[in-house]
């Protein structure tokens, strides 16, 4: 599933696109135009609402956790990518295409979804920001959590790596990020959050940033590739590396299901703590 650096990359796709009007709308599958973030959701006559988008110019799209939002004059779309969702920019249209909007400059963005997980929900301008903030704590990104902030935002016996997944504590972190994001902090993810010390929240917060970072970069430099379709290559340092060799300390790594997700860690360098 796209986390928080993939659909921030999509986010950074359309910002060129902002100052410019749109031309045209297409639909070439309006089931994908759901009245709100959610897979379970019908549409419920949205699409028709696209077209109001026709001469409206585009702002600078927005983002919060995993939601990304664009505003084009009093109308507004949300957007979720689902598990395969991403924007394209393509002269034609490409395979998997959902929506696709024209530009003043020749220019069509497509949202393209293989597994017709994501989708794009129209709205008034007016409600976006407060739509992409419902129900979610702060940025993982774009507001990072010190330490204490962590802290005391994660007041619970729940594993912390089951725990980093709730969205309403901290916006954005998904499955690998958090997987590598233990990693890089020396933390074992079925460690109790209430028994994390200062200074395992602060190695913490400084490896979520880090690694957030680090997602950025390998998404400009070459995509993050999902792994279960046949990626010969891994470019993370845990997951996905059940049974190999800890880069770190050589320590053999381990792949188990936590909460009905993968999750991998090295036992000699992320110990269970007492």
């Amino acid at each position: 599933m796209p986390e928080l650096p993939e659909v921030e990359a999509n986010r950074r796709l359309l910002i060129p696109l902002a100052g410019h009007r749109v031309t045209a709308v297409h639909l070439p599958d309006p089931t994908s135009v759901r009245p709100a973030l959610s897979t379970k959701s019908k549409d419920a006559g949205g699409a028709e609402r696209l077209t109001a988008l026709v001469g409206q110019v585009a702002d600078v799209p927005t983002r919060k956790g995993k939601r990304l939002g664009w505003t084009f004059g009093p109308h507004g779309l949300l957007a979720h990518l689902g598990m395969t969702g991403r924007f394209v920019v393509a002269d034609a249209e490409p395979r998997w295409a959902k929506v696709g909007i024209t530009f003043d400059d020749g220019r069509t963005v497509w949202f393209v979804d293989p597994r017709r997980f994501g989708c794009v929900v129209p709205v008034d301008a007016a409600k976006v920001s407060a739509a992409l903030s419902q129900g979610l704590g702060p940025d993982a990104l774009d507001d990072p959590q010190s330490g204490a902030q962590l802290a005391a935002r994660f007041v619970t016996p729940r594993a912390i790596k089951v725990a980093l997944l709730d969205q309403d504590r901290l916006a954005g972190m998904g499955n690998i990020h958090a997987v590598e994001a233990l990693w890089r902090a020396h933390l074992h993810p079925d460690t109790r959050c209430v028994d994390l010390d200062a200074k395992a929240w602060d190695a913490l917060a400084a490896a979520i940033t880090t690694q957030l970072h680090h997602g950025l970069d390998l998404v400009a430099a070459d995509g993050i590739a999902y792994l279960s379709d046949g990626v010969i290559t891994n470019p993370f340092e845990v997951y996905g590396r059940a049974g190999e060799a800890c880069r770190r300390c050589g320590g053999r790594i381990q792949g188990e299901v936590r909460a009905g997700r993968s999750t991998f860690w090295c036992p000699d360098c992320q110990p269970q703590r007492a």
